[in-house]
């Protein structure tokens, strides 16, 4: 997926106030959700697997409806290493 599909993508997803999603280095497509300031935040991996399973649209939207959901319930902390908790969207 381009940049200007994901960013007009990221748009829709509607986020709360403050909250940043930006695409992270990693295998697949990995999405990062981060409160200002990167005080808390959550990544989704989304494999090639799952994306050409389910299509790569729909794969991304529910990739960003996850985001969503645990940016309204609060993202997690970093880990003391400073990395975020990475949950993986595989093909079945």
């Amino acid at each position: 997926m381009d940049e200007a599909t994901l960013r007009h993508q990221v748009e829709l997803a509607n986020f709360p106030a403050g909250v940043q999603v930006t695409q992270v280095p990693g295998p697949g497509l990995v999405l990062r959700a981060t409160q200002q300031g990167g005080a808390a935040g959550l990544e989704v991996q989304l494999t090639d697997e799952a994306a050409r399973l389910y299509g790569e649209g729909p794969a991304v939207a529910v990739t960003l409806e996850r985001l969503k959901q645990a940016a309204e319930a609060g993202l997690p902390q970093p880990h003391a290493d400073g990395s975020f908790e990475r949950l993986v969207f595989v093909g079945d």
